[in-house]
């Protein structure tokens, strides 16, 4: 008695084929500028001065205890990175032609 031959059912049977669809895509684009900082650079300007003991500050928050008083003139570097950022509404597509031969070969091209 012939054996009998056990299909395979878990190959999936495949059927390629290929569509074409012409369209016009139309999509508002939202343009929104930012400015970041970047790392800061601080300058002394000139030498500290250096005072023994304590002494009043003329301003600023006193921080923490301290043994002796240091002033310094500082001028600080900001670099500001300007730009925009661009991100997409919602999109409008108006559906042309569909078809199963290729009407994208001469896209574009003049008629």
């Amino acid at each position: 008695m012939p054996e009998k031959t056990i299909l395979d059912t878990e190959t999936p049977v495949v059927c390629p084929a290929t569509a074409y669809q012409s369209a016009t895509v139309c999509v508002p684009i939202t343009v929104t500028p930012y400015a970041k900082t970047g790392t800061t650079e601080t300058v002394c300007c000139g030498a500290p001065t250096v005072v023994a003991g304590e002494s009043k500050c003329s301003s600023g928050t006193k921080n923490g205890s301290c043994v002796f008083t240091i002033t310094q003139d500082i001028c600080v570097t900001v670099p500001v990175e300007f730009g925009a950022t661009a991100l997409p509404s919602d999109y409008y597509v108006t559906c042309n032609d569909a078809s199963a031969t290729d009407i994208c070969e001469d896209c574009g091209s003049a008629e």
